[in-house]
């Protein structure tokens, strides 16, 4: 396995943040007081203990538009203590879950150079005040770009800020500095190339949009170079060809610290959250990592997970490519990682906002940081008992048949129970029971040598409503990254077989196998002594 050596310098000018911390130390560093040189644009409201007090004015008419066209830009006042900025463009962000209305509590995108007459903020064009209704610890977001920095991969500073919407106190906001030239600027010695984020499309071989940042309209070869790379059949001449178009080093240090962080919704297992940067001094690809307000939510997270990323599959389905993950993995694990350095950070973080909160608000908020540093340690310790097991062997066969071992409940849905039990008629099962919200599953991994196969086993169920949203719904296998293939079982059923096949290319790779059930009611169960892979001819 080649070794790993987090990149902890940063090649930006300008006196950005030098990132040659230990990692002890790492996380009590304001950034611009990391290396020498004046300090980078926007430095004050990120550094430790900053909190801003905005107060945003909207006129009649804004406040009328932006309930109608939520995505609009609309013009604003803004005061940040004694200085006022006028002519700021304003518009709502989030996404179906964070999302609110502007009579709630909503989500602002704020550039301040957009109109004429504008001016930095703090040195800026453009900042985000998210109001973290998934994350009520506000910590997130701020641990996560502190992690994936001090890794190497450059990602937006984050702080906090207090803010009221035409005299209506809102309450505490995450205030991100946006994907700018100003961002840019802190990581790279040129900011003219393309930038790139999913709207459009989820992934580098789809239409990515474009982002406003000063770059040659239109020019997308690089992604197109970097997807036909991705898509290379052959291993070897894959990596060759990834090598010349993706920053190799970052992009491996970028997945293991999405999977270390269990950032489910971010590029590696969900296509989400993230942007794509030309980087016109190497000539390559960077990825970003964006969206953190969900993280370490599933101590269990596997540290080897299927990647839907185009990229990172390509990546991982290499020797070279697996290798250097695997050694990322581990380094980044062991040197930043650490449970005592993080818990610590928490503290210090929540610690710094108890002057400006009131009581009961402090409490809930304590509760919620006291929740993220348990969830740290359960995921330190999920990630140790991973890391320490003998690597996978491949699935034996007997004739044309192979049978999976050690599956695993996941996500066991509250309200709802996973367990192994007898079925109907005595049969051993994995069985799960849902509760009114049930994305549940039993899992498990298998290596298989290139070729075809077909992964199939019995199931019934009890009762099984559907949820009100999602592709997959009631119980059915599949393989990861896969859609089912069989019908879902939904209502009442006898022992059904179910069955998916696959094909796994060029070189041995692992395959998670998954028994699942997404139901708002009901129970389902697998026929353990069925679940089976077939190799086909």
């Amino acid at each position: 396995m080649p070794a790993f050596t987090p990149n902890l310098t940063n090649p930006a000018r300008k006196g950005c943040a030098a990132r040659a911390l230990s990692a002890a130390l790492w996380l009590a560093v304001p950034a611009a007081q990391a290396g020498g040189g004046s300090p980078p644009p926007g430095a004050d409201l990120f550094t430790n203990g900053a909190l801003q007090r905005l107060d945003i004015r909207l006129s009649a008419e804004a406040a009328r538009s932006l309930r109608q066209q939520a995505r609009e830009f609309v013009p604003a006042t803004v005061r940040d203590g004694a200085t006022l900025y006028a002519n700021v463009a304003l518009h709502l962000k989030g996404a179906v879950g964070s999302f609110r209305p502007l009579d709630d509590k909503p989500s602002f995108t704020l550039d301040f150079c957009r109109l004429p007459g504008g001016r930095r903020f703090h040195g800026l064009r453009r900042i985000h005040l998210n109001n973290s209704v998934e994350d009520p610890s506000y910590l997130n977001e701020k641990i996560g770009s502190e992690l994936f920095t001090a890794a190497g991969v450059p990602a937006p500073r984050v702080g906090r800020a207090l803010v009221s919407l035409n005299g209506r106190a809102l309450g505490l906001y995450v205030l991100k500095e946006g994907f700018t030239e100003d961002f840019l600027a802190c990581h790279f010695q040129q900011v003219g190339g393309d930038l790139f984020e999913p709207e459009d499309g989820h992934d580098v071989d789809q239409r990515l949009k474009r982002n406003t940042v000063q770059a040659p309209a239109g020019n997308r070869a690089c992604l197109k170079a970097l997807a036909a790379a991705a898509l290379e059949p052959d291993p070897a001449r894959r990596w060759a060809r990834l090598e010349q178009t993706l920053d190799t080093r970052r992009f491996v240090a970028f997945m293991a610290m999405e999977v270390i962080l269990c950032h489910r919704d971010g590029y590696c297992a969900a296509r989400n959250n993230f942007r794509v940067y030309h980087d016109l001094d190497s000539g390559k690809i960077v990825f970003l990592p964006h969206g953190m307000d969900q993280l370490l939510g599933k101590a269990d997270f596997p540290c080897r997970p299927f990647m839907a990323g185009l990229v990172a599959q390509a990546v991982v389905d290499t020797a070279e490519g697996k290798a250097r993950y695997e050694a990322a993995l581990h380094s980044l694990f062991t040197n930043l990682f650490q449970s005592a350095v993080l818990l610590a950070r928490v503290e210090q973080l929540t610690r710094e906002l108890r002057p400006f909160l009131s009581g009961p608000d402090f409490d809930r908020l304590q509760k919620q940081a006291d929740l993220v540093k348990e969830r740290i340690s359960r995921r330190r310790q999920g990630l140790e008992q991973q890391l320490s097991r003998p690597p996978l062997q491949p699935l034996q066969f007997q004739g044309h048949v192979g049978r999976p071992e050690d599956w695993v409940a996941v996500e066991t849905p509250a309200g709802g129970a996973s367990e192994r039990t007898q079925g109907p008629g005595g049969v051993p099962a994995l069985h799960i029971v849902a509760g009114p919200r049930t994305l549940a599953s039993w899992r498990t991994r298998a290596l298989l040598a290139p070729g075809r196969y077909r992964f199939e086993g019995r199931a019934r169920v009890a009762g099984v409503k559907p949820l009100p949203f999602g592709a997959h719904q009631g119980a059915g296998l599949r393989i990861a990254g896969n859609v089912r293939q069989a019908p879902n079982l939904l209502g009442d059923s006898s022992w059904q077989l179910l069955a998916a096949q696959f094909q796994v290319e060029q070189t041995s790779r692992e395959v998670e196998l998954i028994c699942e059930l997404r139901a708002s009611a009901g129970q389902a169960w697998f026929d353990l002594d069925s679940l089976r892979i077939v190799r086909l001819p």
